[in-house]
């Protein structure tokens, strides 16, 4: 019987720190969730290292939990990066193809991305991801795949995502600091697409949003591809906090709150409990008579989320062909489980809404179709394609073969390792 092979996903956010571990039986070729450790986060802000001391103790926590359910030890692991200092561009590279009889190769292609690679940065800023998206042959526009076409001039259209080199730096140490190698730094909605938005989707035109404790990642996905992605400042913190403020309470008590009764829409939880429906909050806030109308709290959320999603729909407007969305939006990260959120944002945006929590990967772990954990499962499937190049999920990405431009940057990372 085939020895399984393990790959690890591991996605330090603003509010958590989840790490997957997942596996690929070389007999049946199947990949499966072996291991899941997810613990509070409390070294970041808008996904910036801001205590790297309470950083590294979150990661080595998550990352014992998930080895303790899975039985194997992680020393090499695939891992998120957000925030809004990173940032997106197109670029164009054009070569000449180097056969005598002008048939396209491989290296041809590679000469090309290269070249269109070639782009001027600050020196604090460094590229995280190439990421070909068409090719032009002889000007012949939208060409997937030129390998083994014939022609003389072939030009690569890339998509490239930077980030500031400091951060990303501090990230890496906090791994080194757990003698975890970093294979790969993966934007988080390129990860999170790996798990919850299939081929056809993405190939119509689907919008992915991550509704995070301190950031929301908006992007756009077309003809297959990433086509536009922006990183929001605001999560749902801001609705914990708004509760805290209103209830005059702890942020903790708050959060409890809004799990246990918060609710997106109260024109909706109203028509919903059209009769008295009140909350008794006594425990919680340790106050006697504590008792209030639910429609209080779900207001208070509907005002935060209205405001999040005011923010988003400006952002929208900035998608090209944002009228062609015909797949609608998919909701993940922790703030999508809140009840009524689906409804109100399908009401608000007025397209199809659907909550990502069907992943690409098999588990027996009854958490593991939490939308929180979007981001670390889309890790452990990337890493799978990208180290076994001949399986695919549903996602239909085949990183393997296509993105061999990132050995650069495992090169690149090495530098930031003591």
């Amino acid at each position: 019987m085939g020895r399984p092979y393990t790959v690890t996903g591991i996605d330090v956010g603003n509010s958590f720190v989840k790490t997957v571990i997942a596996e690929l039986d070389r007999e049946n070729m199947h990949p499966r969730v072996l291991g899941l450790g997810v613990v509070e986060s409390h070294g970041l802000r808008r996904g910036m290292v801001v205590d790297m001391d309470e950083t590294i103790r979150d990661i080595a926590e998550s990352v014992k939990r998930a080895e303790t359910s899975a039985g194997v030890k992680v020393n090499r692991a695939y891992v998120s990066v957000n925030g809004p200092h990173i940032k997106s561009q197109l670029s164009r590279g054009v070569i000449a193809v180097s056969r005598v009889d002008q048939e396209i190769s491989a290296n041809d292609i590679a000469r090309a991305i290269d070249a269109a690679s070639i782009v001027s940065l600050p020196a604090n800023r460094e590229i995280i991801h190439v990421i070909p998206k068409n090719y032009l042959v002889d000007g012949q526009e939208h060409v997937k795949n030129p390998l083994g076409m014939r022609g003389v001039r072939l030009e690569a259209e890339v998509l490239i995502i930077d980030g500031l080199s400091p951060y990303l730096r501090n990230l890496a140490k906090c791994f080194s600091a757990n003698d975890i190698e970093v294979a790969e730094m993966v934007f988080s909605p390129l990860a999170s697409s790996q798990a919850v938005l299939d081929k056809s989707q993405k190939e119509h035109g689907v919008l992915n949003l991550d509704l995070g404790g301190g950031l929301s990642t908006l992007s756009f996905f077309h003809e297959g591809e990433l086509v536009f992605s922006s990183v929001i400042p605001i999560g749902s913190r801001h609705v914990t906090n708004d509760l805290a403020v209103a209830l005059r309470t702890s942020m903790d008590i708050a959060e409890e709150v809004k799990l246990q009764y918060g609710f997106a829409g109260a024109s909706l939880a109203m028509q919903k409990n059209n009769k008295k429906d009140e909350i008794d909050l006594s425990d919680l806030l340790e106050e006697e008579n504590f008792i209030i109308p639910r429609r209080n709290i779900a207001r208070v959320v509907e005002a935060r989320v209205g405001e999040v999603f005011e923010v988003i729909q400006n952002e929208m407007k900035k998608i090209p062909a944002s009228g062609l969305i015909p797949a609608g939006m998919v909701l993940i990260g922790g703030a999508a489980k809140l009840p009524g959120l689906a409804t109100f944002v399908k009401e608000r945006i007025k397209l199809p809404v659907r909550i990502g929590q069907n992943f690409s990967l098999e588990g027996n772990n009854d958490n593991f179709s939490d939308p929180a954990l979007a981001v670390a499962a889309g890790l452990a499937i990337y890493g799978i394609e990208k180290e076994f190049p001949k399986i695919k999920t549903r996602s239909g990405v085949n990183f393997g073969e296509g993105f061999n431009v990132f050995k650069k940057f495992g090169s690149w990372l090495k530098n930031f390792m003591p």
